[in-house]
């Protein structure tokens, strides 16, 4: 048996491989015979029997109940037989592996068995068949000796020998001295032997002689020994016949065809008496029609491919001719009937075949030219396409020499002339004419027709002198004369194309018939000048009798005008003629700039232009230099003249059109401007003077832009700009002309009038601004400064660094003054914060255009602007109940330039004024103006705004106030009689006032600083002082109270009157703290009557302000630190802290109308009021990171208290108790009393006190805790709805969940006691963005029912600077079983389901631990449990 060994799969393989030899089965595991996969065999059974019960179900409900049955039963019968045989294949297949094994051994056996047969029956059928008669030969004794003794094979058979090695070859000279020999011999046969003349090209060499007939054949022959009588032998023989066009490079013989006239001539060189002439004879003959059958091959071809029709074989014999036939007309549909035949004929000559192909054509070829002739009777380059062109060259040139003898005929000095390259005749048509302007007779060489070509001319016309001239030759000379007008009228077109016109061969006019443009000549231009519309240029061509090709211009000059608008009929005008003498004139405008001594160009161009080459002769000619000049000339100046008339038709007296840089430009100057309207006289006479000189001129490509140069001198202001500081000024006006309207239009001259009326308007401004400079107040000169005045916009640069601008100019459009603010310097990229007002500055400063008003008004409003600038005005959500609506927190909406109003969330409203010398008032806007009694709708009064806002008062301002008390009292309605006593009372002192102090006003006056401001009518009706609500008699009388100072309304906007607020202004103070109005000031009050003072208006400036202001005294160092920062972010760490050491307010009696009466604030008080800072009276670690100002945060606990008190209402476990004291709120629990109000030493935040109603578990660390996170997360910024209501919500739970809850707060509130804990809580109120999605974020986190759900932020505590892990975890309390666990909640990512997961194990493994006992809470200790062993793996995040 043979060895085997165990192959990789674990089978039984035979040592070596599988033996080769007889029929075997496949080895196994061979890919053909591997078998089914169990698994595979019993997917399959598994779908077969799917397949089968998914049949039934479609087909048993058709079927009756027992047919139904049956097919169940035979389903089931059969699948249980399957799964049977299954499963026997799945026992059987446990044991398979051994039998396998056995298998192959006893295959393995069977293979030995079967090769040791085979090898018994082949060495069986050896012995006896093939060695029966196997002999051994005898042995060869003598070879065998001879090898052994000698070493070589001498018995070798010479026979061998003799095949195998050649002979030994004979010497070069041998060979050399043997072909001289042969050479000799060879010379001499051909001396005397008859030689063809043909076969006169020979060469002897090496023993051979070549015969070379060039085209047709080349032989090799040699003789082979020097007997006369040895016949010549032919060696080689090469047919030199080809066709380069359609060979493609291939021989035309074949090989056979070659070797068979090799022997036939090898014949005839044995067998003839002259055999070299048989052998000429033959091989000529042969070549000759070879030759014939290329032609007839191409011509195939030619016809085939290129020529089609234009060609035909009348007839191919071979070996003989072959003719063609071209210019068949009758073939081309050109003629009919009897035609006019060109034929060539290729022949064989029949009476001397050693002449070459022959060419005959019919009619015969006239004899024009000797090189067109000899060129078409040969066929040497054996072409027939190149023999046909030949041929119709020289009949080509015959048709052009006969049409060339027509022109001369008509014109003696006939300038036409014949190009032979392509038969062309060429015709000037007008002299002296350019090659391009030529037209161009051609001669198809296809068809034999004329083909006309002329550039520029239509392709119709083209046809149409074709069609003409091949009819009848002579009708050519009608057609030049027409395409001489043509071209003429080309020329024109051509010599204005870079000019602005169009050209028309046509005008329609309505007069056509009556004017005497109708007379004009049949040949005639249009030229359109498109800048003026109006006016054109008609070129006339006439006709030269002596000269055939000349012709003569007429210019003329029309003007026209459009009838019934713009859509209707132009009616001409004026029709004169220019002088015909124009050529002069051209030369000398062109000759004029090339005087000596006169230069053209300025001294920064580039020096002369390089000459252009050379044109050919007669290009220059196209160019009509008369007419280019014409229309320039009236496009230069008729513009200046239609300007001029537009002037002198608006009563404009000009110098007229006059003529500027040695002829190159134009000028119109002005002599006078009409007087603009709304002007002063005193300004109109000034501005006149000043202007010394107005200037229109054209400039720009298109010549449709027009400038006014106006000079100006003695400018009224001094700006700080560099190019304005020379004694004259120059102001460039541009104007574009419109396409609709012809340059130099009346929309020009209006334009410039209204550009003249704006800096009329601007420049009585600025000559007032100027006169009252002098007596500007010092602190307004180092507030701004003039950056630019060009008499068309004046910029005011202003602020401390001047890095705010505003530009006022005159908008004739609209006809007002138009303001445009903006920021330069170091604050290009700022806004500038009179924006808010832009609208106001604008109405104010076109109702009274004083810019000494406008810079005090600036300066007044600027720093309150800067501060306001900084409330937050951005919406937020979740502020109310509706989570998903946005409100506004602070609405800035300006009344007048000095009035704001602030809205805050759409229900609290602020009105702050700007006063001069740096104060503000500021009051409760929801009150109204002219009733202190009467709310504005929309808006509900802020308690508690004036004693807040007296917070801020400056203590020496407030020294010199009156008692606030007086202001609370409620208004008293004032008689008629006592008003008019009180008005008779100020009126006398209003007099005596002005006897005192009149120098003062009347320099004012004059100055126009001090003039005084009517008061604008508002939009609403004023009521006059009689019947409006005032206050109470001692109110009046006090004039250094604060209601005289602050509710003087703004001069600038819809305010009512000081006596419509029932405000008297006292004789020493009004809309100053100090007790007297600065004298700068711009908001002097007019009484509605009259022009005067308002009563009561003090002229005499107060002291300094740095005197009187508590802050500024040297003696408070507590009011001197920095001022806070206007520019610096609402979020983040910030020092800007109200001051501490302000004296404590005093205790004010609460009336709703004391906020009504305005509270005089300084610039650095209001700055502080508005800005953002952090919580006063808090620990920095329970401020929030949420950085408000603090009239933010009063107005955000003022809402929170209005929240408070509809919360209460509605929450079931909250009783109101009532309470006497005005802005606090107490209500009780079960048992707790809280008492909510706002905190009295600031204001600015709401505290929670908290008294257990009797001695209970609560301590009084745990109430703190209670009410510190009240005052600090709750009732704090953002001052949100839903947080106050969960956490009223949690003051109404049971005491044990509210202490837990506590507990919470106070690891909150000090995360530092906890120190062993490895997260930081957060309680959450309102749902987070990230909490898991039970409800929209915003909404209440605290529910209270059977159970309690609540929702905590944890904060992982990580000792490096890394972004923490935080994770929100939702916590539900069943107080029945006291079980704390989180909430069941689906999560959307697998990070947080993961926290979430390790979170619920924690809670669930300390409930086991800790089972909750009867009445207590585990809240708290579940948390702390969660807080002290939760670990996240890295990479969790919420």
């Amino acid at each position: 048996m043979a060895p085997v060994q165990i192959g990789s799969d674990g089978q039984l393989v035979p040592l070596g491989g599988p033996v080769v030899s007889g029929p075997q089965p496949p080895p196994p595991g061979a890919p053909a015979t591997q078998g089914v996969r169990l698994s595979l065999l019993i997917e399959f059974l598994l779908q077969r029997t799917y397949h089968e019960i998914t049949l039934l179900a479609e087909l048993l409900p058709r079927k009756t109940d027992m047919e139904r049955k049956i097919e169940i039963v035979q389903f089931a019968s059969r699948t249980r037989q399957l799964f049977v045989r299954l499963l026997g294949l799945v026992k059987w297949a446990s044991n398979a592996g051994k039998v396998e094994k056995c298998a192959m051994i006893s295959s393995f056996l069977d293979q030995q068995t079967i090769l040791f047969v085979d090898t018994a029956d082949r060495l069986a059928s050896l012995a006896r068949d093939a060695l029966v008669h196997a002999r051994l030969p005898s042995f060869a004794i003598p070879f065998a000796i001879d090898v052994l003794t000698t070493g070589s094979y001498p018995r070798l058979p010479t026979c061998i020998r003799d095949k195998i090695i050649p002979p030994d070859p004979i010497t070069k000279v041998e060979k050399q001295t043997t072909l001289g020999q042969l050479n000799q011999i060879l010379r001499h046969r051909l001396v005397t032997t008859d030689l063809p003349p043909q076969l006169a090209n020979l060469t002897v060499a090496n023993g051979r002689v070549k015969f070379r007939v060039e085209g047709e054949f080349e032989a090799t022959l040699t003789v082979m020994g020097d007997d006369p009588d040895i016949p010549w032998r032919l060696l080689k023989l090469e047919i030199l016949v080809e066709d380069k066009e359609t060979g493609d490079g291939r021989t035309l013989v074949h090989s056979l065809q070659v070797n068979f006239i090799h022997e036939l001539v090898q014949a005839r060189l044995c067998a003839d008496d002259k055999p070299l002439q048989d052998m000429y004879n033959c091989l000529h003959s042969f070549c000759l029609s070879l030759q014939l059958e290329v032609l007839h091959s191409q011509t195939l071809m030619l016809i085939r491919e290129r020529w089609g029709d234009l060609v035909q074989e009348e007839r191919y014999v071979p070996a003989k001719y072959l003719t063609l036939t071209v210019w068949n007309q009758q073939v081309l549909g050109r003629k009919t009937g009897t035609a006019s035949v060109h034929k060539v004929t290729v022949k064989i000559d029949e009476l001397d075949g050693s002449k070459p192909l022959q060419i005959s054509h019919e009619p015969p070829l006239p004899a024009c030219d000797s090189k067109l002739m000899e060129r078409a009777m040969k066929i040497d380059h054996l072409s027939v396409e190149k023999l046909l062109i030949d041929s119709v060259h020289a009949r080509s040139n015959q048709k052009l020499q006969e049409l060339k003898a027509i022109l001369k005929t008509n014109n003696p000095s006939d300038n036409s002339f014949i190009e032979t390259a392509l038969p062309t005749l060429v015709i000037p048509i007008l002299e002296p004419c350019g090659r391009s302007e030529c037209l161009h007779i051609f001669v198809d060489l296809h068809s034999g027709m004329f083909q006309p070509m002329l550039y520029g001319l239509d392709q119709s016309m083209l046809d149409e002198i074709e069609k003409t001239v091949n009819d009848d030759m002579k009708r050519i000379l009608s057609w030049l004369q027409q395409l001489k007008f043509w071209l003429g009228e080309q020329r024109s077109r051509q010599s204005v194309k870079h000019l602005p016109t169009v050209c028309s061969d046509v005008l329609h006019l309505s007069n056509s018939a009556s004017h005497p443009v109708g007379t004009l000549s049949k040949h005639k231009l249009f030229i359109k000048l498109t800048r003026l519309p109006q006016y054109y240029i008609v070129v006339e061509m006439l006709e030269v009798p002596s000269s055939p090709t000349a012709l003569q211009y007429k210019y003329s000059f029309l003007s026209v005008s459009q009838l019934e608008g713009d859509d209707g009929p132009m009616c001409a005008q004026l029709l004169q003629h220019f002088k015909p003498n124009l050529e002069h004139l051209v030369q000398d405008t062109s000759g004029r700039g090339s005087r000596p001594g006169t230069k053209r160009k300025g001294s920064g161009d580039h020096g002369e232009p390089e000459p252009k080459k050379p044109k050919r002769s007669g290009e220059m000619c196209a160019f009509n230099k008369e007419l280019s000049h014409l229309v320039a000339m009236c496009d230069t100046n008729m513009p200046f003249i239609g300007l001029r008339t537009e002037l002198s038709n608006m009563e404009i007296a000009t110098q007229g059109v006059q003529v500027e840089g040695d002829g190159s430009s134009h000028a119109i100057r002005l002599l006078n401007i009409p007087p603009c309207k709304g002007v002063g006289e005193e300004t109109r006479r000034a501005l006149e003077r000043s202007l010394l000189d107005c200037t229109f001129r054209l400039q720009g490509r298109n010549n449709r832009t027009w400038v006014a140069e106006l000079m100006l001198a003695n400018c009224p202001l001094n700006s700080t700009h560099s190019k304005e500081q020379a004694s004259t000024r120059h102001v460039y006006l541009t104007y574009e002309n419109p396409l609709s309207e012809p340059v130099g239009g009346r929309k020009v001259v209006e334009m410039f009038l209204n550009d003249w009326n704006a800096i009329s308007q601007l420049y009585q401004c600025v000559l007032n601004f100027s006169r009252a400079l002098p007596e500007m107040p010092s602190y307004l000169s180092l507030f701004s400064e003039v950056r630019l005045y060009n008499y068309r916009k004046l910029v005011l640069c202003y602020g401390t660094t001047k890095g705010s601008s505003v530009t006022i100019q005159w908008n004739s459009n609209t006809q007002r003054f138009h303001l445009a603010l903006g920021t330069v310097g170091p604050n290009s990229g700022c806004s500038n914060c009179h924006n808010i007002i832009l609208h106001q500055l604008q109405e104010m400063f076109n109702k009274c255009p004083n810019v000494m008003q406008l810079l005090q008004v600036l300066s007044d409003t600027q720093a309150p602007l800067n501060a306001i600038n900084k409330l937050p005005t951005v919406p937020m959500l979740g502020l109310t109940q509706r989570t998903n609506t946005a409100y506004q927190c602070f609405s800035i909406l300006p009344q007048s330039p000095t009035h704001i109003r602030l809205a805050f969330r759409s229900m609290y409203c602020i009105d702050i004024y700007c006063r001069s010398r740096g104060v503000v008032a500021i009051r409760d806007g929801a009150y109204s103006l002219f009733d202190n009694t009467k709310i504005v709708e929309g808006f509900y009064p802020a308690p508690g705004l004036k004693t807040f806002l007296n917070m801020f008062v400056d203590s020496n301002q407030d020294a010199r106030r009156r008692s606030v008390n007086e202001d609370d009292n409620p208004p008293s309605p004032v008689g008629e009689n006592m008003m008019d006593s009180l008005m008779s009372h100020l009126q006398a002192q209003q007099q005596q006032q002005q006897l005192q102090q009149q120098p003062q006003a009347m320099r004012g006056g004059a100055g126009g600083v001090y003039q005084p401001l009517t008061s604008p009518q508002p939009n609403y009706v004023t009521p006059s002082p009689s019947m409006m609500p005032t206050q109470s008699p001692g109110n009046i009388h006090a004039s250094g109270s604060p209601s005289g100072v602050l509710r003087a309304p703004s001069p600038f906007g819809p305010t009512p009157s000081p006596s419509s607020l029932g405000i008297a202004m006292g004789q020493a103070s009004f809309a100053s703290p100090h007790g007297a109005l600065d004298p700068s000031s711009p908001y002097a009050m007019v009484s509605p009557s009259h022009r005067g003072p308002w009563p009561g208006s003090p002229q005499v400036s107060g002291p300094s302000p740095g005197a009187r202001i508590h802050g500024m005294s040297p003696g408070n160092p507590s009011l001197h630190s920095p001022i806070p920062d206007p520019h610096s972010p609402r979020a983040g760490t910030s020092s800007q802290v109200m001051p501490t050491s302000m004296p404590p307010p005093r205790k004010l009696p609460q009336r709703p109308w004391a906020a009504s009466i305005p509270t005089i604030l300084t610039h650095n008080a209001l700055h502080v009021l508005l800005l953002p800072s952090p919580t006063p009276c808090l620990v920095p670690g329970l401020a929030g990171s949420y950085l408000c100002s603090p009239l933010e945060r009063f107005l955000g606990s003022v809402i929170m208290r209005r929240h408070l008190q509809r919360i209460i209402q509605q929450e079931a476990n909250l009783s109101i108790v009532n309470s006497n004291e005005p802005g606090v709120i107490m209500f009780k629990t079960d048992v707790l009393k809280c008492r909510v109000a706002l905190n009295p030493k600031n204001y600015q935040t709401l505290q929670l006190k908290v008294t257990p109603e009797n001695t209970g578990p609560w301590s009084q660390e745990e109430l703190q805790v209670l009410e510190k996170f009240f005052e600090t997360r709750v009732a704090g910024p953002p001052f949100k709805y839903n947080t106050l209501n969960a956490f009223t919500k949690l003051l109404g739970a049971p005491t044990n969940i509210l202490r837990d809850c506590v507990r919470i707060m106070k690891l909150e509130l000090f995360p530092d006691q906890a120190a062993q804990l490895k997260w930081n809580v957060q309680f959450c109120l309102t749902i987070p963005p990230s909490a898991p999605p039970i409800a929209p974020p915003g909404t209440i986190a605290v529910v209270l029912k059977s159970k309690m759900l609540f929702f905590l932020q944890l904060t992982q505590r990580i000792p490096v600077p890394q972004e923490p892990v935080s994770i929100i975890v939702p916590i539900v309390y069943d107080m029945a079983t006291g079980l704390t666990q989180q909430a069941d909640i689906p999560r959307q990512h697998s990070s947080s389901g993961a926290a979430a997961l390790m979170v619920s194990n924690i809670l669930k493994r300390f409930n086991e631990l800790h089972p909750a006992r009867q009445g207590e809470c585990t809240i708290f200790a579940s948390v702390h449990e969660l807080m002290a062993n939760l670990s996240l793996p890295p990479g969790t995040r919420q």
